[in-house]
């Protein structure tokens, strides 16, 4: 018999019955490589999802828009938005108020913005109610609140439509009308507006007197002109504003998101190590449970290569089916951990604190190649020396074993 009449076929077959009649050795040595793989898919997968959903948040904010906020103690005042107004290539500024404020049954704090319900849209990139309407821009105490303002936790209706709500503003208790909810954003916008009120900007002027405005939110004529609008911003307020564009915040959540991955993979890489030895093991063993195996079909012609052969595809079926069981189960657990972090910060009592980011994983397949190349290329390496050891037993020493 010679390497010219067995196969590569015939050599896959006969890894595949060593395989298989060490079952439960191959299962778990599948599954040690599998976790590998499904950590790096399940982490990736999140950390691709929640950067889509910030781009997406961001881009319907537009591309020409550029967020002015006060840098230090002294806000904007109505001269300031004319000047802003005045200068080449804006087409908008709209001025903002900001304050936090308390809500009785609340246990964290909320946002209270003043801005003209023209502009609510533009603020929030896309005007989404859950029910009702908007204020009319009067100075007269109504409001359109955020989705868990008005919703709870377990899903508890707190207010509606027409309804009061008050709100604690330092030792003074203001009342709105509702006139609006807003669907669920996440953390979208400039302030989170799920845990926003947003009421008549004149209103609020009347409330603070002599308060100016914390941001304003510019939009630029043309795309083009957003770098040149930014800088002239800059030249006017110098340190007293921080100007940041759309572009440079999603240029910046890209390479922030990117850092993240390739630190994630190289961490969940190191399981793979763990899958690397244990293969090792699993393969010595094998090489030593069938020495005169090997001894026999090295005396009916088998040369060197073939028996390496054997073991390497040994190695390369456990890198296969371990990544094709990784990709089954870091599907699953990708698209279980969002929930897993949800119910953790609700027991925790963080659900309120902070933002909600809103996303859904996206299993990405360049991640998956990158898996599933990692988890071949570790078996292979593992199984290099035990099919080199087999390889050079000689026939009458293997036959002589046992």
């Amino acid at each position: 018999m010679s390497d010219g009449e067995m196969m590569h076929k015939d050599l896959l077959r006969i890894s595949w019955r060593q395989l298989r009649e060490r079952r439960l050795r191959s299962i778990l040595t599948i599954l040690a490589v599998a976790v590998g793989v499904t950590t790096i898919i399940s982490a990736s997968a999140q950390v691709e999802g929640a950067r889509v959903s910030i781009l997406e948040n961001l881009g319907k904010l537009g591309p020409d828009s550029i967020i002015v906020t006060v840098r230090g103690r002294v806000p904007f005042t109505d001269i300031d938005v004319a000047r802003i107004k005045s200068l080449y290539g804006v087409a908008k500024a709209t001025p903002v108020l900001r304050m936090n404020v308390r809500i009785p049954g609340m246990d964290t704090p909320v946002a209270l913005v003043g801005i003209s319900s023209r502009d609510l849209p533009d603020f929030l990139g896309e005007l989404r109610l859950y029910e009702g309407g908007l204020y009319p821009d009067l100075p007269t105490p109504q409001a359109v609140i955020g989705n868990k303002i008005a919703i709870d936790e377990a899903g508890q209706i707190r207010y509606r439509e027409g309804q009061p709500i008050v709100v604690q503003m330092g030792q003074r208790q203001l009342l709105f009308t509702v006139t609006g909810v807003l669907n669920t954003y996440g953390a979208a916008g400039i302030f989170p507006p799920d845990t926003s009120i947003f009421i008549p900007v004149e209103y609020y002027n009347n409330l603070v007197r002599g308060v100016g405005y914390s941001v304003v939110l510019v939009k630029a004529e043309d795309m083009e002109l957003v770098d040149q609008v930014s800088e002239t911003i800059g030249e006017v307020f110098g340190g007293r504003a921080t100007i940041t564009t759309i572009k440079h915040i999603t240029e910046t959540v890209t390479r922030i998101t990117d850092q993240i991955n390739f630190l994630l993979t190289a961490i969940a890489s190191t399981s793979f190590i763990a899958a690397g030895l244990g293969t090792l093991n699993i393969m010595m063993i094998s090489v030593l449970e069938r020495v005169r195996e090997i001894g026999i079909l090295k005396a009916l012609g088998m040369r060197d290569r073939g028996v390496l052969l054997i073991y390497v595809f040994q190695g390369l079926l456990i890198g296969i089916f371990g990544s094709l069981v990784g990709f089954a189960m870091g599907s699953i657990v990708a698209y279980l951990i969002p929930g897993l972090i949800s119910g953790m910060s609700q027991r925790a009592g963080m659900a309120g604190e902070f933002p909600r980011l809103a996303y859904s994983p996206i299993i990405s397949p360049s991640y998956l190649a990158v898996a599933s190349l990692i988890s071949i290329m570790v078996t292979l390496l593992a199984t290099a020396y035990p099919s080199w050891r087999a390889s050079k037993l000689k026939p009458v020493e293997a036959l002589r074993y046992g």
